[in-house]
């Protein structure tokens, strides 16, 4: 791949990445997050939070990442294995997407769910692309 168009393809990764971290607070008042976990034990709220905390981190320092130092994910070594686990990473998350979810959500929020199919599937092939044509 063209170095030039692989760096802007891993820069787009980044501004979707800054908005799938958006994503994550919407989808905490669409879905209620505190009405739903309000009967759970405190420490299953509490596991929920922290886990959802570091999701988002780990999310925001890879848009920094690919917005900041893209060629950093396709030189060889360490850049190109956590492009791979990156890639690996994102595939899981459609393949949760069309086997785990709840299929009456889908469909009652189909544009949704083709565009978070979309999304993880572009960062999917972006990063095996990092990977494996750098």
């Amino acid at each position: 791949m063209n170095p030039l168009y692989h760096e802007i393809a891993l820069r787009i990764a980044g501004v979707m990445l800054i908005g799938l971290t958006a994503a994550n607070f919407v989808a905490a008042k669409r879905w209620n997050y505190a009405g739903n976990l309000a009967g759970s034990a405190v420490i299953v709220r509490q596991v929920f939070h922290v886990h959802c905390a570091y999701i988002v981190a780990i999310i925001v320092a890879l848009a920094m990442l690919c917005l900041g130092w893209p060629d950093l994910l396709r030189e060889e070594g360490m850049g190109r294995v956590l492009s791979g686990f990156f890639g690996l990473f994102w595939l899981s998350r459609v393949l949760v997407q069309l086997s785990y979810y709840d299929k009456e959500t889908r469909r009652r929020d189909r544009a949704w769910d083709v565009f978070f199919f979309g999304v993880f599937g572009y960062l999917s092939l972006v990063f095996f692309l990092a990977a494996f044509f750098p």
